[in-house]
Protein backbone atom coordinates (compact mmCIF):
# COMPACT_ATOMS: atom_id res chain seq x y z
CA UNK A 1 0.00 0.00 0.00
CA UNK A 2 2.77 2.44 0.99
CA UNK A 3 4.71 1.51 -2.15
CA UNK A 4 1.70 2.35 -4.32
CA UNK A 5 1.16 5.64 -2.53
CA UNK A 6 4.82 6.53 -3.10
CA UNK A 7 4.54 5.63 -6.77
CA UNK A 8 1.45 7.79 -7.27
CA UNK A 9 2.28 10.43 -4.64
CA UNK A 10 1.86 13.34 -7.07
CA UNK A 11 -1.68 12.20 -7.89
CA UNK A 12 -2.49 11.85 -4.17
CA UNK A 13 -1.11 15.34 -3.48
CA UNK A 14 -3.03 16.86 -6.41
CA UNK A 15 -6.26 15.24 -5.20
CA UNK A 16 -5.56 16.48 -1.67
CA UNK A 17 -4.98 20.04 -2.90
CA UNK A 18 -8.14 19.92 -5.04
CA UNK A 19 -10.18 18.57 -2.12
CA UNK A 20 -8.89 21.30 0.22
CA UNK A 21 -9.67 23.96 -2.42
CA UNK A 22 -13.20 22.60 -2.95
CA UNK A 23 -13.88 22.49 0.80
CA UNK A 24 -12.56 26.05 1.09
CA UNK A 25 -14.87 27.19 -1.70
CA UNK A 26 -17.92 25.37 -0.28
CA UNK A 27 -17.40 26.71 3.25
CA UNK A 28 -16.53 30.26 2.18
CA UNK A 29 -18.78 33.20 3.00
CA UNK A 30 -20.68 34.41 -0.05
CA UNK A 31 -21.90 37.73 -1.39
CA UNK A 32 -24.69 38.45 -3.87
CA UNK A 33 -24.54 40.78 -6.84
CA UNK A 34 -25.12 44.41 -5.97
CA UNK A 35 -28.33 46.31 -6.66
CA UNK A 36 -27.56 49.89 -7.69
CA UNK A 37 -30.24 52.51 -6.98
CA UNK A 38 -29.68 55.64 -8.97
CA UNK A 39 -31.86 58.38 -10.46
CA UNK A 40 -35.05 56.56 -9.44
CA UNK A 41 -34.07 53.27 -11.10
CA UNK A 42 -32.57 49.97 -9.92
CA UNK A 43 -30.05 47.75 -11.69
CA UNK A 44 -28.34 44.51 -10.66
CA UNK A 45 -24.59 44.59 -11.23
CA UNK A 46 -21.61 42.39 -10.27
CA UNK A 47 -18.92 43.81 -8.07
CA UNK A 48 -17.11 46.11 -8.53
CA UNK A 49 -19.62 48.84 -9.43
CA UNK A 50 -17.94 51.67 -11.33
CA UNK A 51 -19.88 54.01 -13.62
CA UNK A 52 -19.59 57.61 -14.88
CA UNK A 53 -21.62 59.81 -12.52
CA UNK A 54 -22.30 63.46 -11.96
CA UNK A 55 -20.46 65.57 -9.45
CA UNK A 56 -22.00 65.26 -5.97
CA UNK A 57 -24.49 62.69 -7.31
CA UNK A 58 -26.04 60.47 -4.66
CA UNK A 59 -26.74 56.75 -5.12
CA UNK A 60 -27.23 53.60 -3.06
CA UNK A 61 -26.04 49.99 -3.23
CA UNK A 62 -27.59 46.94 -1.59
CA UNK A 63 -26.19 43.43 -1.32
CA UNK A 64 -26.63 40.27 0.74
CA UNK A 65 -23.87 38.44 2.58
CA UNK A 66 -23.98 34.93 4.04
CA UNK A 67 -21.36 33.83 6.57
CA UNK A 68 -21.27 30.28 5.15
CA UNK A 69 -19.97 27.22 7.02
CA UNK A 70 -16.74 28.99 7.98
CA UNK A 71 -18.58 31.51 10.16
CA UNK A 72 -16.38 34.59 10.46
CA UNK A 73 -15.71 37.04 7.64
CA UNK A 74 -14.55 40.59 7.01
CA UNK A 75 -15.84 42.89 4.27
CA UNK A 76 -13.20 45.02 2.54
CA UNK A 77 -15.21 48.04 1.35
CA UNK A 78 -13.84 50.71 -0.99
CA UNK A 79 -16.37 53.50 -1.63
CA UNK A 80 -16.14 55.76 -4.66
CA UNK A 81 -16.22 58.26 -3.16
CA UNK A 82 -18.02 58.76 0.21
CA UNK A 83 -20.38 56.69 2.37
CA UNK A 84 -23.28 58.80 3.65
CA UNK A 85 -25.22 56.03 5.40
CA UNK A 86 -24.66 52.35 6.28
CA UNK A 87 -27.37 49.91 7.42
CA UNK A 88 -27.24 46.17 8.07
CA UNK A 89 -30.54 44.30 8.51
CA UNK A 90 -32.23 47.68 8.97
CA UNK A 91 -29.89 48.80 11.77
CA UNK A 92 -27.71 51.90 11.35
CA UNK A 93 -23.97 51.38 11.84
CA UNK A 94 -21.59 54.16 13.01
CA UNK A 95 -19.78 54.37 9.67
CA UNK A 96 -18.09 57.68 10.50
CA UNK A 97 -15.99 55.87 13.10
CA UNK A 98 -14.48 53.69 10.36
CA UNK A 99 -11.36 55.40 8.89
CA UNK A 100 -11.51 55.26 5.11
CA UNK A 101 -15.29 55.61 4.73
CA UNK A 102 -14.55 58.51 2.34
CA UNK A 103 -11.50 57.01 0.59
CA UNK A 104 -11.38 54.80 -2.50
CA UNK A 105 -7.70 53.95 -2.00
CA UNK A 106 -7.74 52.89 1.64
CA UNK A 107 -11.42 51.99 2.15
CA UNK A 108 -12.45 50.36 5.41
CA UNK A 109 -13.03 46.89 6.80
CA UNK A 110 -16.23 45.70 8.43
CA UNK A 111 -15.99 42.42 10.34
CA UNK A 112 -18.82 40.08 11.24
CA UNK A 113 -18.13 40.70 14.91
CA UNK A 114 -18.51 44.47 14.40
CA UNK A 115 -21.81 43.94 12.59
CA UNK A 116 -23.09 41.61 15.30
CA UNK A 117 -22.45 44.25 17.96
CA UNK A 118 -25.34 46.16 16.41
CA UNK A 119 -27.65 43.53 14.89
CA UNK A 120 -27.25 40.64 17.36
CA UNK A 121 -25.14 37.48 17.48
CA UNK A 122 -27.68 34.88 16.28
CA UNK A 123 -27.54 36.07 12.68
CA UNK A 124 -25.77 34.44 9.71
CA UNK A 125 -27.34 36.37 6.81
CA UNK A 126 -26.90 40.09 6.40
CA UNK A 127 -28.68 42.57 4.14
CA UNK A 128 -26.38 45.55 3.66
CA UNK A 129 -27.58 48.96 2.42
CA UNK A 130 -25.00 51.66 1.70
CA UNK A 131 -25.80 55.21 0.58
CA UNK A 132 -22.94 57.02 -1.17
CA UNK A 133 -22.02 60.33 -2.78
CA UNK A 134 -19.78 60.71 -5.82
CA UNK A 135 -17.47 63.73 -5.70
CA UNK A 136 -16.32 63.58 -9.34
CA UNK A 137 -15.56 61.21 -12.22
CA UNK A 138 -16.49 57.56 -11.79
CA UNK A 139 -18.74 56.54 -8.93
CA UNK A 140 -19.51 53.19 -7.34
CA UNK A 141 -18.05 50.78 -4.82
CA UNK A 142 -15.91 47.66 -4.54
CA UNK A 143 -16.55 45.08 -1.83
CA UNK A 144 -14.35 42.06 -1.20
CA UNK A 145 -15.11 39.33 1.31
CA UNK A 146 -12.35 37.76 3.41
CA UNK A 147 -12.77 34.46 5.27
CA UNK A 148 -11.39 34.72 8.82
CA UNK A 149 -12.45 31.50 10.58
CA UNK A 150 -10.30 28.66 11.93
CA UNK A 151 -11.99 26.22 9.54
CA UNK A 152 -11.06 28.33 6.50
CA UNK A 153 -7.49 28.68 7.79
CA UNK A 154 -7.32 24.89 8.20
CA UNK A 155 -8.42 24.27 4.60
CA UNK A 156 -5.91 26.87 3.42
CA UNK A 157 -3.06 25.24 5.38
CA UNK A 158 -4.00 21.81 4.02
CA UNK A 159 -3.99 23.16 0.46
CA UNK A 160 -0.52 24.68 0.81
CA UNK A 161 0.85 21.59 2.54
CA UNK A 162 -0.29 19.52 -0.43
CA UNK A 163 1.05 22.12 -2.85
CA UNK A 164 4.41 22.17 -1.06
CA UNK A 165 4.56 18.38 -1.08
CA UNK A 166 3.77 18.39 -4.80
CA UNK A 167 6.53 20.89 -5.53
CA UNK A 168 9.10 18.80 -3.65
CA UNK A 169 7.86 15.55 -5.16
CA UNK A 170 7.95 16.76 -8.77
CA UNK A 171 11.24 18.54 -8.13
CA UNK A 172 12.70 15.34 -6.70
CA UNK A 173 11.77 13.37 -9.81
CA UNK A 174 13.59 15.97 -11.93
CA UNK A 175 16.52 15.97 -9.48
CA UNK A 176 16.14 19.66 -8.63
CA UNK A 177 18.05 20.82 -5.57
CA UNK A 178 15.71 20.50 -2.57
CA UNK A 179 17.12 23.69 -1.04
CA UNK A 180 16.09 25.64 -4.14
CA UNK A 181 12.63 24.06 -3.98
CA UNK A 182 12.32 25.16 -0.36
CA UNK A 183 13.36 28.71 -1.24
CA UNK A 184 10.84 28.75 -4.11
CA UNK A 185 8.09 27.54 -1.77
CA UNK A 186 8.89 30.19 0.86
CA UNK A 187 8.81 32.85 -1.87
CA UNK A 188 5.46 31.49 -3.06
CA UNK A 189 3.95 31.64 0.45
CA UNK A 190 5.09 35.24 0.97
CA UNK A 191 3.58 36.23 -2.37
CA UNK A 192 0.30 34.52 -1.51
CA UNK A 193 0.16 36.32 1.85
CA UNK A 194 0.90 39.70 0.30
CA UNK A 195 -1.48 39.21 -2.63
CA UNK A 196 -4.35 38.12 -0.37
CA UNK A 197 -3.98 41.19 1.83
CA UNK A 198 -3.54 43.73 -0.98
CA UNK A 199 -6.43 45.52 -2.65
CA UNK A 200 -6.05 45.45 -6.43
CA UNK A 201 -5.57 49.24 -6.66
CA UNK A 202 -3.40 49.52 -3.56
CA UNK A 203 0.19 50.68 -4.12
CA UNK A 204 -0.43 50.43 -7.86
CA UNK A 205 0.69 53.54 -9.75
CA UNK A 206 -1.17 53.68 -13.10
CA UNK A 207 -3.19 50.56 -12.19
CA UNK A 208 -6.40 52.33 -13.21
CA UNK A 209 -4.92 53.07 -16.62
CA UNK A 210 -3.79 49.46 -17.07
CA UNK A 211 -7.24 48.18 -16.13
CA UNK A 212 -8.86 50.61 -18.56
CA UNK A 213 -6.59 49.30 -21.34
CA UNK A 214 -7.56 45.70 -20.48
CA UNK A 215 -11.24 46.57 -20.31
CA UNK A 216 -11.16 48.31 -23.69
CA UNK A 217 -9.81 45.16 -25.33
CA UNK A 218 -12.23 42.90 -23.43
CA UNK A 219 -15.29 44.99 -24.33
CA UNK A 220 -14.44 46.27 -27.83
CA UNK A 221 -12.40 43.26 -29.06
CA UNK A 222 -9.68 45.37 -30.63
CA UNK A 223 -6.37 46.90 -29.60
CA UNK A 224 -6.94 50.63 -28.92
CA UNK A 225 -4.96 53.47 -30.43
CA UNK A 226 -2.03 54.85 -28.44
CA UNK A 227 -3.97 57.98 -27.45
CA UNK A 228 -7.20 56.20 -26.55
CA UNK A 229 -6.29 55.83 -22.86
CA UNK A 230 -3.59 56.89 -20.39
CA UNK A 231 -1.52 53.70 -20.82
CA UNK A 232 -2.55 52.66 -24.34
CA UNK A 233 0.90 53.55 -25.69
CA UNK A 234 2.23 50.34 -24.11
CA UNK A 235 2.74 47.24 -26.32
CA UNK A 236 -0.35 45.01 -26.23
CA UNK A 237 0.72 41.46 -25.25
CA UNK A 238 0.06 41.69 -21.50
CA UNK A 239 -3.18 43.59 -21.99
CA UNK A 240 -4.55 41.10 -24.53
CA UNK A 241 -3.83 38.27 -22.07
CA UNK A 242 -5.38 40.31 -19.25
CA UNK A 243 -8.48 40.91 -21.39
CA UNK A 244 -8.88 37.13 -21.72
CA UNK A 245 -8.71 36.78 -17.93
CA UNK A 246 -11.18 39.67 -17.58
CA UNK A 247 -13.72 37.96 -19.85
CA UNK A 248 -13.24 34.54 -18.22
CA UNK A 249 -13.76 36.02 -14.74
CA UNK A 250 -17.19 37.28 -15.83
CA UNK A 251 -18.23 33.80 -16.95
CA UNK A 252 -16.99 32.31 -13.64
CA UNK A 253 -18.59 35.00 -11.47
CA UNK A 254 -15.32 36.46 -10.12
CA UNK A 255 -14.52 40.16 -9.76
CA UNK A 256 -12.45 40.88 -12.90
CA UNK A 257 -9.96 43.17 -11.14
CA UNK A 258 -9.15 40.48 -8.58
CA UNK A 259 -8.89 37.86 -11.32
CA UNK A 260 -6.29 39.98 -13.15
CA UNK A 261 -4.46 40.54 -9.86
CA UNK A 262 -4.15 36.78 -9.30
CA UNK A 263 -3.18 36.31 -12.96
CA UNK A 264 -0.24 38.63 -12.29
CA UNK A 265 0.58 36.59 -9.19
CA UNK A 266 0.83 33.43 -11.33
CA UNK A 267 3.09 35.22 -13.81
CA UNK A 268 5.29 36.27 -10.88
CA UNK A 269 5.81 32.59 -10.04
CA UNK A 270 7.09 32.04 -13.58
CA UNK A 271 9.54 34.91 -13.11
CA UNK A 272 10.55 33.50 -9.71
CA UNK A 273 11.02 29.96 -11.07
CA UNK A 274 13.08 30.91 -14.12
CA UNK A 275 15.16 33.32 -12.05
CA UNK A 276 16.02 30.43 -9.74
CA UNK A 277 16.76 28.30 -12.84
CA UNK A 278 19.28 30.95 -13.95
CA UNK A 279 20.90 30.96 -10.51
CA UNK A 280 21.03 27.15 -10.59
CA UNK A 281 22.98 27.34 -13.87
CA UNK A 282 25.36 30.03 -12.63
CA UNK A 283 26.22 29.04 -9.06
CA UNK A 284 26.64 26.08 -6.77
CA UNK A 285 26.87 25.35 -3.04
CA UNK A 286 26.30 28.15 -0.55
CA UNK A 287 26.67 30.81 -3.25
CA UNK A 288 23.65 29.35 -5.05
CA UNK A 289 21.48 29.38 -1.93
CA UNK A 290 22.50 32.91 -0.97
CA UNK A 291 21.63 34.34 -4.39
CA UNK A 292 18.42 32.30 -4.55
CA UNK A 293 17.30 33.56 -1.15
CA UNK A 294 17.83 37.19 -2.16
CA UNK A 295 16.06 36.69 -5.51
CA UNK A 296 13.07 34.94 -3.95
CA UNK A 297 12.61 37.36 -1.04
CA UNK A 298 13.65 40.66 -2.58
CA UNK A 299 11.00 43.11 -1.27
CA UNK A 300 10.18 45.04 -4.47
CA UNK A 301 9.84 41.74 -6.34
CA UNK A 302 7.20 40.64 -3.81
CA UNK A 303 5.51 44.06 -4.09
CA UNK A 304 5.33 43.66 -7.88
CA UNK A 305 3.75 40.20 -7.75
CA UNK A 306 0.05 41.24 -7.58
CA UNK A 307 0.53 44.67 -9.14
CA UNK A 308 -1.73 44.99 -12.18
CA UNK A 309 0.47 46.08 -15.07
CA UNK A 310 2.83 44.79 -17.73
CA UNK A 311 5.96 44.85 -15.54
CA UNK A 312 5.57 41.34 -14.15
CA UNK A 313 5.21 39.69 -17.58
CA UNK A 314 8.31 41.58 -18.70
CA UNK A 315 10.18 40.20 -15.67
CA UNK A 316 9.08 36.65 -16.52
CA UNK A 317 10.02 36.88 -20.20
CA UNK A 318 13.35 38.50 -19.39
CA UNK A 319 14.17 35.71 -16.91
CA UNK A 320 13.29 33.08 -19.52
CA UNK A 321 15.42 34.88 -22.13
CA UNK A 322 18.38 35.03 -19.74
CA UNK A 323 17.98 31.33 -18.92
CA UNK A 324 17.92 30.54 -22.65
CA UNK A 325 21.10 32.58 -23.22
CA UNK A 326 22.92 30.86 -20.35
CA UNK A 327 21.87 27.40 -21.54
CA UNK A 328 22.89 28.24 -25.11
CA UNK A 329 26.37 29.34 -24.03
CA UNK A 330 26.68 26.20 -21.90
CA UNK A 331 25.46 23.71 -24.53
CA UNK A 332 25.62 25.44 -27.96
CA UNK A 333 22.17 23.96 -28.66
CA UNK A 334 20.13 26.16 -30.98
CA UNK A 335 16.84 25.41 -29.21
CA UNK A 336 17.96 27.47 -26.22
CA UNK A 337 18.88 30.42 -28.45
CA UNK A 338 15.43 30.17 -30.02
CA UNK A 339 13.83 30.23 -26.55
CA UNK A 340 15.85 33.37 -25.75
CA UNK A 341 14.90 35.10 -29.00
CA UNK A 342 11.18 34.30 -28.72
CA UNK A 343 11.10 35.34 -25.05
CA UNK A 344 12.86 38.62 -25.85
CA UNK A 345 10.32 39.25 -28.62
CA UNK A 346 7.39 38.65 -26.26
CA UNK A 347 9.11 40.79 -23.63
CA UNK A 348 9.45 43.69 -26.05
CA UNK A 349 5.81 43.45 -27.13
CA UNK A 350 4.98 43.51 -23.43
CA UNK A 351 7.10 46.50 -22.37
CA UNK A 352 9.44 48.60 -24.48
CA UNK A 353 12.10 48.41 -21.73
CA UNK A 354 12.80 44.95 -23.15
CA UNK A 355 14.97 46.57 -25.80
CA UNK A 356 17.62 45.71 -23.18
CA UNK A 357 16.50 42.07 -23.35
CA UNK A 358 17.19 42.12 -27.08
CA UNK A 359 20.59 43.56 -26.27
CA UNK A 360 21.15 40.61 -23.92
CA UNK A 361 20.47 38.14 -26.73
CA UNK A 362 22.58 40.18 -29.12
CA UNK A 363 25.58 40.13 -26.76
CA UNK A 364 25.12 36.38 -26.32
CA UNK A 365 25.28 35.93 -30.09
CA UNK A 366 28.32 38.21 -30.24
CA UNK A 367 30.35 36.34 -27.61
CA UNK A 368 29.28 32.78 -28.42
CA UNK A 369 27.82 32.47 -31.93
CA UNK A 370 30.07 34.77 -33.96
CA UNK A 371 33.28 32.91 -33.00
CA UNK A 372 31.57 29.73 -34.22
CA UNK A 373 30.37 31.14 -37.56
CA UNK A 374 33.43 29.78 -39.36
CA UNK A 375 32.35 26.39 -38.12
CA UNK A 376 29.05 24.82 -39.09
CA UNK A 377 26.05 26.08 -37.14
CA UNK A 378 22.98 23.90 -36.67
CA UNK A 379 19.74 24.63 -38.50
CA UNK A 380 18.11 25.63 -35.25
CA UNK A 381 20.84 28.21 -34.64
CA UNK A 382 20.40 29.66 -38.15
CA UNK A 383 16.62 29.79 -37.63
CA UNK A 384 17.11 31.53 -34.27
CA UNK A 385 19.44 34.09 -35.83
CA UNK A 386 16.92 34.78 -38.59
CA UNK A 387 14.14 35.38 -36.02
CA UNK A 388 16.49 37.59 -33.98
CA UNK A 389 17.39 39.65 -37.09
CA UNK A 390 13.77 40.23 -38.11
CA UNK A 391 12.61 41.01 -34.57
CA UNK A 392 15.64 43.23 -34.00
CA UNK A 393 14.90 45.31 -37.10
CA UNK A 394 11.30 45.80 -35.95
CA UNK A 395 12.47 46.86 -32.49
CA UNK A 396 14.99 49.36 -33.88
CA UNK A 397 12.35 50.89 -36.17
CA UNK A 398 9.89 51.24 -33.26
CA UNK A 399 12.47 52.71 -30.88
CA UNK A 400 13.71 55.27 -33.41
CA UNK A 401 10.26 56.16 -34.66
CA UNK A 402 8.24 56.43 -31.46
CA UNK A 403 8.05 57.99 -28.04
CA UNK A 404 9.25 55.62 -25.32
CA UNK A 405 6.87 57.01 -22.66
CA UNK A 406 3.70 58.00 -24.44
CA UNK A 407 2.05 59.67 -21.43
CA UNK A 408 5.10 61.59 -20.17
CA UNK A 409 3.51 64.89 -21.16
CA UNK A 410 0.68 64.23 -18.74
CA UNK A 411 2.91 63.91 -15.67
CA UNK A 412 2.34 66.42 -12.90
CA UNK A 413 4.98 69.12 -12.45
CA UNK A 414 5.32 68.06 -8.80
CA UNK A 415 7.36 65.00 -9.89
CA UNK A 416 9.89 67.07 -11.89
CA UNK A 417 13.51 66.65 -10.76
CA UNK A 418 16.81 68.30 -11.64
CA UNK A 419 19.30 66.73 -14.04
CA UNK A 420 22.51 68.42 -12.91
CA UNK A 421 25.74 66.36 -12.70
CA UNK A 422 25.46 66.26 -8.93
CA UNK A 423 22.09 64.53 -9.17
CA UNK A 424 23.83 61.57 -10.83
CA UNK A 425 27.28 61.61 -9.20
CA UNK A 426 26.26 62.04 -5.54
CA UNK A 427 24.78 59.37 -3.27
CA UNK A 428 23.23 60.82 -0.11
CA UNK A 429 23.92 57.89 2.20
CA UNK A 430 22.69 59.74 5.30
CA UNK A 431 19.21 60.19 3.84
CA UNK A 432 19.23 56.66 2.45
CA UNK A 433 19.97 55.14 5.87
CA UNK A 434 17.79 57.41 8.03
CA UNK A 435 14.67 57.75 5.87
CA UNK A 436 12.89 54.37 5.69
CA UNK A 437 10.88 55.08 2.52
CA UNK A 438 10.71 57.53 -0.36
CA UNK A 439 8.10 58.92 -2.74
CA UNK A 440 8.09 60.88 -6.03
CA UNK A 441 7.28 64.26 -4.44
CA UNK A 442 9.46 65.08 -1.42
CA UNK A 443 13.08 66.15 -1.90
CA UNK A 444 13.94 65.43 1.73
CA UNK A 445 13.37 61.71 1.05
CA UNK A 446 16.12 61.63 -1.60
CA UNK A 447 14.23 61.72 -4.89
CA UNK A 448 16.50 64.36 -6.46
CA UNK A 449 19.51 62.02 -6.46
CA UNK A 450 19.35 59.32 -9.12
CA UNK A 451 21.11 56.57 -7.17
CA UNK A 452 19.26 57.34 -3.93
CA UNK A 453 15.88 57.05 -5.58
CA UNK A 454 16.83 53.99 -7.61
CA UNK A 455 18.26 52.16 -4.58
CA UNK A 456 15.43 52.99 -2.17
CA UNK A 457 12.66 52.17 -4.66
CA UNK A 458 14.46 48.93 -5.52
CA UNK A 459 13.69 47.96 -1.92
CA UNK A 460 10.21 49.30 -1.13
CA UNK A 461 9.02 51.01 -4.29
CA UNK A 462 7.64 54.54 -4.05
CA UNK A 463 5.45 53.58 -1.12
CA UNK A 464 5.40 54.26 2.60
CA UNK A 465 4.64 50.72 3.68
CA UNK A 466 4.71 50.34 7.46
CA UNK A 467 4.92 53.68 9.22
CA UNK A 468 4.79 52.37 12.77
CA UNK A 469 8.08 52.76 14.72
CA UNK A 470 8.87 49.05 14.28
CA UNK A 471 8.32 49.30 10.54
CA UNK A 472 10.53 52.38 10.23
CA UNK A 473 13.31 50.68 12.19
CA UNK A 474 13.15 47.51 10.12
CA UNK A 475 13.12 49.46 6.83
CA UNK A 476 16.22 51.40 7.90
CA UNK A 477 17.94 48.18 8.97
CA UNK A 478 17.14 46.65 5.57
CA UNK A 479 18.60 49.77 3.91
CA UNK A 480 21.81 49.39 5.94
CA UNK A 481 22.08 45.74 4.91
CA UNK A 482 21.49 46.78 1.29
CA UNK A 483 24.56 49.01 1.46
CA UNK A 484 26.61 46.09 2.81
CA UNK A 485 25.32 43.81 0.04
CA UNK A 486 26.19 46.45 -2.56
CA UNK A 487 29.74 46.47 -1.19
CA UNK A 488 29.96 42.68 -1.46
CA UNK A 489 28.65 42.93 -5.05
CA UNK A 490 31.43 45.34 -6.05
CA UNK A 491 33.94 43.05 -4.35
CA UNK A 492 32.59 40.09 -6.32
CA UNK A 493 32.80 42.02 -9.60
CA UNK A 494 36.44 42.82 -8.82
CA UNK A 495 37.49 39.36 -7.57
CA UNK A 496 35.81 37.10 -10.11
CA UNK A 497 37.56 35.95 -13.25
CA UNK A 498 35.00 36.71 -15.92
CA UNK A 499 33.88 34.20 -18.52
CA UNK A 500 31.45 34.60 -21.42
CA UNK A 501 28.39 34.41 -19.18
CA UNK A 502 29.81 36.94 -16.72
CA UNK A 503 30.46 39.32 -19.61
CA UNK A 504 26.82 38.93 -20.73
CA UNK A 505 25.57 39.56 -17.17
CA UNK A 506 27.69 42.67 -16.63
CA UNK A 507 26.79 44.06 -20.07
CA UNK A 508 23.12 43.56 -19.28
CA UNK A 509 23.46 45.38 -15.94
CA UNK A 510 25.31 48.29 -17.55
CA UNK A 511 22.67 48.47 -20.31
CA UNK A 512 19.84 48.62 -17.77
CA UNK A 513 21.51 51.38 -15.75
CA UNK A 514 22.37 53.29 -18.94
CA UNK A 515 18.75 52.99 -20.10
CA UNK A 516 17.48 54.31 -16.77
CA UNK A 517 19.92 57.24 -16.85
CA UNK A 518 18.89 58.04 -20.43
CA UNK A 519 15.21 57.84 -19.47
CA UNK A 520 15.74 60.20 -16.55
CA UNK A 521 17.66 62.64 -18.80
CA UNK A 522 14.97 62.59 -21.48
CA UNK A 523 12.04 62.61 -19.05
CA UNK A 524 13.19 64.49 -15.90
CA UNK A 525 10.65 62.97 -13.55
CA UNK A 526 11.39 61.09 -10.34
CA UNK A 527 9.32 58.13 -11.57
CA UNK A 528 11.63 57.70 -14.60
CA UNK A 529 14.01 55.57 -12.54
CA UNK A 530 11.77 53.83 -10.01
CA UNK A 531 11.39 50.27 -8.74
CA UNK A 532 9.65 48.94 -11.87
CA UNK A 533 12.96 48.68 -13.72
CA UNK A 534 15.18 47.12 -11.05
CA UNK A 535 14.04 43.49 -10.70
CA UNK A 536 15.70 42.17 -13.92
CA UNK A 537 18.98 43.80 -12.86
CA UNK A 538 19.03 41.61 -9.75
CA UNK A 539 19.50 38.45 -11.81
CA UNK A 540 22.73 39.71 -13.34
CA UNK A 541 24.18 41.16 -10.11
CA UNK A 542 23.28 38.54 -7.49
CA UNK A 543 25.91 36.04 -8.76
CA UNK A 544 28.55 38.68 -8.02
CA UNK A 545 27.02 39.37 -4.59
CA UNK A 546 27.37 35.66 -3.85
CA UNK A 547 30.94 35.68 -5.15
CA UNK A 548 31.81 38.60 -2.92
CA UNK A 549 30.53 36.73 0.15
CA UNK A 550 31.11 33.03 -0.56
CA UNK A 551 33.71 32.99 -3.34
CA UNK A 552 36.80 30.84 -3.10
CA UNK A 553 39.42 32.30 -0.81
CA UNK A 554 37.05 34.47 1.20
CA UNK A 555 37.66 34.56 4.93
CA UNK A 556 35.39 33.09 7.58
CA UNK A 557 34.74 36.61 8.93
CA UNK A 558 33.63 37.84 5.50
CA UNK A 559 31.29 34.90 5.04
CA UNK A 560 29.83 35.34 8.51
CA UNK A 561 29.25 39.06 7.93
CA UNK A 562 27.78 38.42 4.47
CA UNK A 563 25.37 35.72 5.58
CA UNK A 564 24.32 37.83 8.58
CA UNK A 565 23.61 40.77 6.28
CA UNK A 566 21.54 38.53 3.97
CA UNK A 567 19.56 36.97 6.83
CA UNK A 568 18.82 40.31 8.51
CA UNK A 569 17.94 41.88 5.15
CA UNK A 570 15.40 39.26 4.04
CA UNK A 571 13.78 39.01 7.49
CA UNK A 572 13.45 42.76 8.06
CA UNK A 573 12.40 43.59 4.48
CA UNK A 574 9.86 40.76 4.30
CA UNK A 575 8.37 41.79 7.64
CA UNK A 576 7.93 45.36 6.38
CA UNK A 577 6.23 44.18 3.19
CA UNK A 578 3.85 41.77 4.96
CA UNK A 579 2.80 44.47 7.43
CA UNK A 580 2.20 47.09 4.73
Amino acid sequence: MLARLKKYRELVLVLGAVLAAVLYWVASPSMSDAILYRAGGAKTLPMPVSLPMGQEEGFAIELDVSSGLGGDFTLDIHPDDCVTNLMVNGVDLPFRTYPGYCSWNTGFRLSKSEIQKHVGKDVSKFHIEIALRNTSGLGGMTVGILADSFLMSLFSVLFFLCLGGLIFSVGGRFKIDSHLLLIFFVGLLLRVAYTQSTFFDERGHDTGGHLHYIQLIANDHHIPEANECWTCYHPPVYFVAGAGVWKASGWLGFAPQNAVKWFDFLISLVALGFGLACIRELLWGNSRYLAALLWSLWPSFILASPRIGNDILFYAMHAIALWGCIRYIRTSLGKYLLVAVLSATIAYWTKSTAVVTFGLVGVTVLVHTVPRVLRKLSRMEWASLAVLLVAGIIVVVRVLGGDVVGNAGGNDSTVLVQNNPGNFLFFDIRTFLTEPFTDPWHDELGRQFFWNYLAKTSLFGEFKLWMEPAGRWLACIASFCFVLLAGFTFAGLWRKKWNKIDFVLVTQAVAFFAAMIALRLKYPFSCSNDFRYIVPVLLCLLPFTAEGICGSGTSVKRRALGWTAVAVFVISASTVVLNA
